[in-house]
């Protein structure tokens, strides 16, 4: 598994990688462009506070960590939009592990999520973003995998405090990313900041 970022060095990098691969997009409107992108991830987050809800964890999860990915390849379309080149190669918005970096950076735990969820509880989580965790928890929060030692579902593995401390993450990352950038986005902002509150006493 690879070390957790010293100074942001793997976000940048990730970043700087994701803006300059793929296909420019300058034919196309950045604002309408974000506020599309914008606005589904706000879709996923309500409906996996929907799902937290009614218990649904491993599903909740599974949305959750899908938002993460969205909110990082909403951000990268915007800067994609200035360009109008086409980049060969793999794309990293193809690639969950570094949607997952983008999505869950520096910032992320440098502002109320450590009094909410702790420290300690912090550093693993962004350990887990940078190392691949998240993919593997996305997949054990959907599919039921069977092997020689038995069968689990979802419902074994996702706990509530798993779910919530998941949940809370992919909030602070659409807060901390989308919001600002389009004068929608604020509006957004929002709801992120009315869930995080709602899911922090649950």
């Amino acid at each position: 598994m690879d070390k957790p970022h010293q100074n942001g060095k793997q976000f940048f990098e990730a970043v700087e990688n994701a803006i300059a691969a793929g296909e420019g997009l300058s034919d196309l409107d950045a604002v309408q462009l974000f506020d599309i992108a914008a606005n589904h991830v706000a879709l996923l987050l309500h409906d996996a506070m929907e799902l937290f809800g009614r218990s649904s964890y491993g599903t909740a999860v599974f949305l959750s960590i899908t938002a993460m990915e969205e909110t990082a390849k909403a951000e990268i379309l915007g800067y994609r939009a200035q360009r109008s080149d086409k980049k060969n190669g793999r794309d990293p918005l193809r690639d969950h592990k570094q949607k997952h970096i983008i999505a869950v950076r520096p910032t992320t735990f440098m502002g109320r999520l450590p009094s909410i969820l702790g420290a300690e509880a912090c550093a693993r989580l962004q350990a887990e973003a940078e190392s691949g965790g998240f993919i593997e928890l996305r997949e054990k929060a959907l599919y039921v995998h069977a092997g020689a030692t038995g069968i689990t579902a979802p419902l074994d593995i996702v706990t509530k405090l798993r779910a919530k401390e998941i949940l809370l993450v992919s909030l602070e990352c659409a807060d901390d990313i989308l919001v600002g950038y389009t004068n929608k986005s604020f509006e957004l902002g929002k709801s992120f900041e009315r869930w995080i509150a709602e899911i922090e006493t649950l």
